[in-house]
């Protein structure tokens, strides 16, 4: 298992631990274990398994799995993402691997970037939300919780797949994708009538940065890439885990942690996601200065939405209350020493 997994599957294991601890009370706490556990499973599975097909294998199989759980979601729209990616990525291994011209490679290229899209939820109206699903059924989950151990593996697996002519290739295609997410999702939470869809274009946004610095080829992206993983799995999906479950129960509060909380989401100092953003900045400059600035620019498009979602929070009250503060005290630690989490990944 590479160093960047076992860091993503400890992330995903503590998220599942604070949902069972610190969701709210409404939340089945019986659900999160069984399909919490299942996902954890699977997410370690990918993470672990020695060859990029038996981990697309795997995929498929969770996909099933997850599929079959209830919700509003019909079986066949909840299995049309997985399948979708493990057909295109299987596609791009077959014309990775053909002896032909050098175009080959980056179509494959290509499916490689679409099969991790679509296997993390990124591509629109692939994962049809539906604000009335339980969360350990909802697209975000999925997103946040097996997306990332799915991105690490899949963008480490093309090293040896991907012909290095083709390499740059997926590196650009990586961040203009990357782009792409950071500027919709960064405006969509903003203007969305739908709170929850404001949450839901928020993950979009932080994949956003986190295929960009997966794109650039310096230290300073791959870095950069796995704090922002840190963000979404451990900030983001237990804020939003968080949040009241009903529309009914959720009031719009101006109190002080429901700035400070937005400021988290932003990825303001001194939490995680502004080291994340000085490290992706860096490393853009490093390639070409004009990517470091249009990179700052989407990274400014996420204050409106980022405060709307931190009024959306309420006032945290008792165990919920004790939630937001730990997640609020882990990013401040790993924002003001992120060195730690990056060595053991050996970044």
């Amino acid at each position: 298992m590479l160093p960047e997994s076992a860091e993503v599957v400890l992330f995903a294991a503590l998220v599942l631990a604070f949902a069972i601890l610190f969701a709210p009370t409404p939340a089945p706490r019986r659900s999160l274990v069984l399909r919490g556990g299942a996902g954890l499973a699977g997410t370690i599975a990918i993470a672990a398994v020695p060859t990029f097909e038996l981990a697309l294998l795997v995929l498929l199989g969770l996909g099933v799995l997850n599929a079959s759980a209830a919700g509003r979601r019909s079986f066949a729209i909840r299995l049309r993402a997985p399948v979708l990616a493990v057909a295109v990525i299987a596609l791009a291994l077959v014309l990775a691997r053909a002896t032909g011209p050098e175009v080959l490679g980056r179509f494959a290229a290509v499916g490689l970037i679409a099969g991790v899209a679509a296997g993390v939820g990124l591509l629109p109206y692939l994962h049809p939300f539906e604000p009335d699903d339980a969360v350990a059924a909802s697209p975000i989950a999925w997103m946040a919780f097996i997306g990332p151990a799915l991105a690490v593996v899949v963008v480490a697996g093309t090293r040896g797949v991907i012909p290095p002519e083709a390499g740059g290739v997926f590196g650009a295609m990586l961040i203009g994708v990357g782009l792409l997410n950071v500027a919709w999702g960064g405006v969509a939470a903003w203007l969305t009538e739908s709170t929850l869809a404001a949450w839901r274009y928020s993950f979009i946004a932080d994949w956003g940065l986190a295929l960009c610095g997966f794109g650039l080829t310096v230290v300073d992206g791959r870095r950069a890439a796995l704090l922002v993983l840190f963000s979404i799995v451990l900030c983001r999906l237990p804020l939003y885990l968080a949040s009241p479950p009903s529309p009914r129960a959720r009031t719009v509060t101006e109190r002080p942690v429901n700035l400070v909380v937005a400021a988290a989401l932003a990825g303001s100092a001194p939490f995680a996601g502004f080291a994340a953003r000085v490290l992706l900045l860096r490393g853009a400059t490093q390639l070409y200065w004009p990517l470091g600035l249009v990179l700052a620019v989407g990274m400014l498009l996420w204050l409106p939405g980022s405060l709307r979602l931190g009024r959306s929070l309420g006032l945290p009250r008792g165990r919920q209350a004790l939630g937001v503060a730990v997640v609020l005290a882990l990013n401040v630690a790993v924002g003001l020493y992120p060195l730690p989490l990056l060595e053991a990944a050996r970044l």
